[in-house]
């Protein structure tokens, strides 16, 4: 426990200060040890007395004025236009408020809407204020701030929003209107079939515009009056917004109400026409062009029209077997089996139709020939002799197909010469076929399908070829000769009165004469007729056969053949220099009369008829 102060101490004190304040001048006479010691300890003392006072002083100080900082704005703030950073809470009342009262407790509030003016005065809103709570507000605003930043207060300002609504209600029964869509309906029969026009459909399509929607919307009106109290302004304009009708769907119109030409068009591989049929529908630009002018609740009537499409059926199938392509005749008189034989050949290849990519093949379509379809035995080389073969002399035909194709400027495929030149086609023209064996093929190469005509009257046989001519020259068919190997003429020796009949001189084989040739293909221009190109497409060579001649000697001994046998002459049957060289590749060329020589009663292989004693050396029916 402290211990009181008494007279005597405090009188010690005093003394203590008087010393201390003293004159420096003045000397005391040395004191008594004691009495330092005293005078010590009362210096510590007014020492602590002095500090603890200037403690409290600063504490004072430091709550006054934490006291006075709490309550002054610190942001960068404005309200209603007055700048409240520096001022006290008290300070921004009285002036938020003050600015308050002046903008709105006498003056009305000036609202435009779709241009009529609307004046709604304080007693129509009982506009107020709580300018505490949003001077609060102010104070507690801790978000940094580039410049004055407004602040919104349009949470603190109380209006009567019934009388404002009851206000706004006068005005939006003048303003408000119904949404009306546009409407469209198709009036009329329409037609049955597309494939051509039908003079009595006619339908009509009607469309009414509608007329937009307005509405004043009373929420968005007050929210706006509230804000721009919050800003300080007394006007402000607000526009009803406007719904307008939906833009009409021509599209969803046109797919179920319209149909469009289809282009006529060639199925692939068949080359069937597809399409061609008329579109009946309105004019879409022009209605999409009408409905950009129209005006709300103009109603437009629209006729359906018939459009042809730009490529018809009737024109593509115009295109097919329109012209001409190659036409050829052969003739070569003989019997009636051959003519038979000719006749039920082209009647296998006639209508035949090839299209784009296809390959004829002459043995693919006649099959066998045999005496079921018809086919009478005919001279026919096989083997290098003359038989009687069922369907013997058809070579004529494939031979007709074959210069046609070349005409027709078409790919050959396969193809092979006879044996010994024919009769009825000049050199390097024609084509041999065999069952079995020896066909003759080619490619339809154009860019449409082919139809194959083929008859037959008698011996004579004509070929044409029937399709699309897209080419701006035409192609001759010419034989170039270039070597002949002569026959020789044979003598076989019979005694007189020989079993067989024969007499001097008759003739057992006739004869053929061997040749080399080629043939070509040349190219004409169309218009001018100048020759563009000539392309050899094959070389060939034909052999020689002897003419073998019946010689009657009057020995009564057995009949002889000459020393060894048969007498020949010099050097027998002779074959050229070469073979058969045509297999299938190129022809064409000058034509050189009828083939080459013939002596016999035929020389075309399948046209002669000849006796027992014919050795020849071919082969093809």
């Amino acid at each position: 426990m402290a211990k009181k102060a008494n007279g005597k101490d405090i009188e010690e004190l005093e003394n203590a200060f008087h010393d201390l304040s003293g004159s420096s001048k003045e000397k005391s006479a040395p004191s008594n040890p004691k009495d330092g010691t005293k005078k010590t300890s009362l210096i510590l003392i007014i020492v602590c007395l002095c500090l603890v006072a200037a403690i409290i002083l600063v504490g004072v100080i430091l709550v006054v004025s934490i006291n006075k900082d709490s309550n002054t704005i610190k942001s960068n703030l404005s309200i209603m236009g007055v700048k409240v950073k520096g001022m006290s809470q008290d300070e921004a009342i009285e002036a938020i408020t003050q600015e308050f009262d002046r903008l709105y407790s006498t003056e009305p509030i000036i609202v435009t809407i779709d241009g009529e003016e609307l004046k709604l005065t304080p007693q129509d809103t009982c506009i107020a204020l709580n300018a505490a709570d949003a001077v609060s507000a102010a104070l507690n605003y801790k978000q940094p701030t580039k410049g004055t930043v407004a602040l919104d207060i349009s949470q603190y300002i109380v209006l009567d929003k019934n009388a404002v609504k009851l206000i706004l209600n006068d005005l939006a029964g003048t303003i408000d209107s119904d949404l009306k869509q546009s409407e469209y309906e198709v009036v009329g029969e329409a037609p049955e079939n597309m494939d051509e026009i039908d003079d009595n459909a006619s339908q009509v399509l009607k469309i009414t515009i509608g007329t937009p929607g307005k509405k004043l919307d009373q929420d968005v009106v007050i929210a706006m009056i509230l804000s721009a109290c919050s800003a300080g302004e007394n006007t402000l304009t607000y526009n009803c917004p406007v719904s307008d009708p939906d833009p009409i769907d021509l599209k969803a119109i046109e797919a179920e109400y319209c149909t469009y030409p289809v282009e006529a068009e060639f199925e692939e591989k068949t080359y069937k026409v597809l399409g061609g049929t008329f579109g009946y529908a309105f004019d879409h630009d022009a209605v999409s062009d009408a409905l950009s002018k129209a005006t709300y609740g103009q109603s437009m009537e629209f006729k359906f029209t018939w459009t042809a499409p730009e490529t018809t059926a009737e024109e593509l199938n115009g295109q097919l077997y329109r012209d001409e392509l190659a036409t050829y005749t052969t003739t070569q008189y003989s019997d009636w089996n051959r003519q038979e034989n000719l006749r039920l050949a082209c009647e296998a290849v006639n209508n035949l139709i090839l299209y784009p990519g296809d390959t004829f093949s002459f043995n693919g379509t006649l099959g066998e020939r045999t005496t079921e379809k018809g086919y009478k035995p005919g001279a026919s080389y096989v083997g290098g002799e003359t038989v009687m073969d069922i369907g013997g002399g058809i070579c004529q035909v494939a031979t007709t197909i074959y210069y046609c194709t070349i005409l027709a400027d078409l790919q050959v495929v396969e193809r092979d010469c006879h044996t010994y030149a024919s009769s009825y086609t000049p050199l390097s023209t024609d084509a041999t076929v065999f069952w079995g064996g020896i066909d003759y093929k080619f490619k339809n190469s154009s860019e449409y399908p082919i139809r194959i005509e083929a008859v037959s009257d008698g011996g004579t046989v004509t070929v044409t070829l029937i399709g699309t001519d897209t080419k701006d020259y035409y192609v001759e068919f010419e034989s170039v000769h270039l070597d002949t190997y002569p026959y020789k003429t044979v003598y076989k020796e019979f005694k007189e009165g020989n079993s067989q009949g024969y007499s001097d001189g008759k003739v057992l084989t006739s004869p053929y004469t061997g040749y080399k040739s080629e043939g070509w293909s040349v190219k004409y221009d169309k218009v001018t007729g100048e020759e563009i190109s000539r392309t050899k497409v094959s070389t060939d060579v034909y052999h020689t056969r002897d003419k073998v001649v019946v010689k009657i000697i009057e020995s009564e001994e057995e009949e002889t053949e000459g020393p060894g046998g048969e007498t020949e002459g010099p050097g027998g049957e002779t074959e050229g220099t070469g073979g058969n060289e045509g297999t299938g590749g190129e022809t064409g060329g000058e034509g050189e009369g009828t083939g080459g020589e013939n002596e016999g009663t035929g020389g075309e292989s399948g046209d002669e008829n000849e006796g027992s004693g014919e050795t020849p050396e071919s082969s093809g029916e």
